[in-house]
């Protein structure tokens, strides 16, 4: 099945998988809507058709809560996927640049009241104001020949003026050289955008080092090129199938207060002065989509945690051939639980998986390694691999005052943490006691045949 190459188009696979559902009651984006994205946060898609305040545009939220459906919205399922994301970094496919595009049938260039044309959501009771959650932002060195795609919140307080925190990554390496001289930086900011430049957008560590360009991973992700368009007021090339593009310039030396907003681990960050940018353009299509995202929701947790899968699939598999899959739980915020499935070879390769794993990624704080008869994306079979295979005081690693993730509070100042990790696996060439009972035929029954 060919990848979704439009959010449309992933809207479309939703509705014909049943996996979304259309809610014609006019919602108030101020609370109600991240309510109810919150109380089906595991549950289907939801199309909002009708928004207090907006005619002539919808909103949509929960695309990509679950693993699976991004998983088909690439055309493959949940053990294809980490074996297409490293066919995607090893061979990315280029941009396609085209003349036009959807995004461009409707263009704003001055009078920009960002809040009168976007239905921006306000999500929690301490946010700071409204807040756009889910856009990718892209910006472009011409000179060194670098396109970055990335993710950061964006405070919207009112007419052309956004607040964001731009984190010491591959972003602020484009935008501080320009603020040195006191120059404006040109950004495009996207909303509404298929799963394969979501996804891009979120890669990060060594196999995307500075100057990668997202958007031929994401080619590479939904295997074949995405379409581009040069943006109206920069030299920014943006795909051509969003459904908003946000055109502006970071100020130079320019911060105003931005905060509190609730992050992904489910705590509010901090207040405080941050960088600034100044919106000259918006295009967007007839009739646009807005798409939300709900900050820690499986949502939220899904987009952080896929990419990352890759990255400790590659530097455990070095150390243990027999790493069959590895999945960054929801449930940990999308980056400090891994269970690594194996195919168990010789004494010691669970131990030695934990720590491949733990040292994968500096946010990993517990690793559980499983054998190749337990899925390790469903988490009753994990458990009860913990439940029958493993024993404390033989299988169990701790590791004292390692480096962690500042946004988990329970580690201690300068975010020391302490990481476990778990060998739930039987030994080699255990007898009959450690096989896992199952019946003929489950997998081949048809329920409908016995069901009306």
């Amino acid at each position: 099945m060919k990848a979704a190459g439009s959010l449309r188009e992933q809207i479309e696979l939703l509705e014909r998988r049943g996996d979304l559902v259309r809610i014609e009651t006019e919602v108030d984006p101020r609370f109600e809507i991240a309510a109810l994205s919150k109380k089906l946060e595991q549950g289907p898609a939801l199309f909002f058709e009708r928004i207090r305040g907006y005619s002539g545009c919808s909103l949509v939220l929960n695309t990509d809560n679950l693993r699976e459906r991004i998983a088909a919205a690439l055309g493959t399922d949940n053990l294809g996927l980490i074996p297409r994301y490293l066919e995607a970094i090893k061979n990315p496919i280029g941009v396609r640049v085209v003349p036009d595009g959807p995004v461009k049938e409707v263009k704003t260039l001055d009078n920009i009241d960002l809040l009168k044309v976007l239905p921006v959501l306000t999500h929690h009771e301490q946010d700071g104001g409204p807040y756009i959650t889910s856009a990718v932002i892209i910006a472009e060195d011409p000179a060194r020949g670098i396109r970055n795609c990335s993710y950061t919140r964006l405070q919207a307080v009112g007419g052309d003026e956004l607040r964001t925190l731009i984190q010491p990554r591959h972003l602020f390496q484009l935008v501080d050289p320009a603020e040195r001289e006191n120059k404006a930086f040109p950004v495009a900011i996207v909303i509404g955008l298929p799963i394969s430049i979501r996804l891009a957008a979120a890669t990060w560590g060594a196999h995307m080092p500075f100057g990668f360009d997202e958007l031929t991973l994401a080619g590479g992700l939904q295997q074949y090129p995405v379409d581009v368009v040069r943006c109206e007021t920069s030299e920014i090339h943006v795909p051509a199938m969003a459904e908003y593009v946000l055109e502006g310039e970071v100020l130079p030396g320019v911060r105003r207060q931005e905060g509190p907003y609730a992050e992904f681990t489910g705590n509010y960050a901090s207040v405080g002065d941050r960088h600034v940018i100044k919106v000259r353009a918006i295009t967007h299509r007839r009739k646009p989509i807005y798409q939300g995202l709900l900050s820690f929701t499986p949502e939220h947790h899904s987009i952080g945690g896929t990419p990352k899968e890759p990255v400790v699939y590659l530097g455990v598999k070095t150390c243990v051939p027999g790493t069959q899959a590895v999945h960054l739980t929801p449930s940990s915020c999308g980056c400090f639980h891994a269970v690594i499935q194996i195919k168990k070879r010789h004494p010691g390769d669970g131990k030695n998986a934990i720590i491949a794993g733990l040292y994968s990624i500096p946010d990993i704080k517990l690793v559980t390694v499983v054998d190749d008869d337990v899925d390790p994306f469903n988490p009753r079979e994990v458990e009860w691999a913990i439940a029958t295979r493993f024993q404390a005081d033989r299988d169990l690693i701790v590791i004292s005052g390692a480096k962690g993730n500042e946004l988990d509070h329970s580690c201690a100042e300068e975010a020391l943490t302490a990481k476990m990790g778990i060998d739930a696996t039987k030994p080699v060439g255990a007898d009959q006691r450690f096989e896992k009972v199952r019946v003929p035929g489950v997998t081949e029954i048809k329920l409908e045949n016995y069901m009306e």
